[in-house]
């Protein structure tokens, strides 16, 4: 699927292949993981009912997502397994005992980095830790203990890839918080979720019109908040105000002091300057 992004989308780098994977992973993963019970298994067949009557999606969610909390609960507990398999890099292991027995070490071992860009890239960690993060959302109401296997999941994800990204793998070029913004812009789209789940709860098991539209209108802020979130921080590029200040000029000076006592000058050429 990275083919495709490199060869039919117009990227500024290779390296937003892998942010395009985050986004189509990620839905991807909110269809057939998040929302699996209420897919069924014709995707087609539930597209179409949703296309026929958007009104009915949250009573079809009250009614199918709730009795899938016990899979999503064993889904977690096994997410800690792919963590510790991955610190053992199993694939790079037997890549690299493959290519000793042609080449050197020192080549073999180069010949086994990197690891598959298209499950162990950024875009694709990226994409499956926010589902993580979605299961939590979205079924933690309905099943308190998924809050408990959720942390320990993150927890063993900070131990596992807090040694693997800076210690064990080859280094990836960053894109400059594009996978982190992406990430949080994905959890909003986790919180529309959990409040038409919500909605369709109140309405098929409390049977409380006036309780499910107070439910309902929780989307008002979550679409603000999201367009709030989308306009509201410049973080790709600095405002020219602060540029322009005098704590903008300070900064820039001494990003260039910096810079310069880094740059090593023969002394010789400098005193004849």
């Amino acid at each position: 699927i990275i083919w495709i992004f490199k060869l039919c989308f117009t990227l500024k780098a290779e390296a937003w292949a892998q942010h395009k994977l985050q986004i189509w992973y990620f839905w991807f993963q909110i269809v057939f993981v998040v929302l699996a019970a209420a897919v069924g298994r014709n995707v087609r067949d539930f597209t179409e009912g949703l296309a026929e009557d958007p009104l009915a999606l949250p009573a079809l969610l009250a009614e199918t997502l709730p009795y899938s909390t016990h899979f999503h609960m064993n889904f977690m507990v096994l997410q800690w397994v792919t963590h510790c398999q991955n610190m053992l890099r199993y694939v790079n292991l037997t890549k690299y005992l493959s290519f000793s027995v042609l080449y050197e070490h020192e080549e073999a071992a180069k010949k086994a980095e990197p690891e598959d860009q298209e499950y162990y890239g950024l875009g694709s960690r990226s994409a499956r830790w926010t589902t993580n993060m979605t299961i939590g959302l979205v079924y933690g109401t309905l099943c308190p203990p998924m809050y408990l296997l959720v942390f320990i999941n993150f927890a063993v994800t900070r131990l596992a890839y807090g040694y693997l990204i800076p210690f064990a793998e080859t280094r990836k070029p960053d894109l400059g918080g594009v996978f982190f913004v992406g990430q949080l812009r994905h959890l909003h789209h986790a919180l529309i979720i959990y409040v038409v789940l919500m909605t369709g709860i109140v309405m098929h098991r409390a049977n409380n019109v006036a309780l499910a539209v107070i439910t309902a209108a929780s989307l008002i802020y979550i679409f603000f908040a999201l367009k709030r979130f989308d306009t509201h921080f410049t973080w790709e590029r600095l405002p020219f105000q602060e540029l322009s200040s005098d704590a903008g000029r300070a900064t820039d000076a001494k990003t260039a002091a910096r810079a310069n006592a880094a740059v090593y000058m023969q002394p010789e050429l400098k005193e004849s300057s």
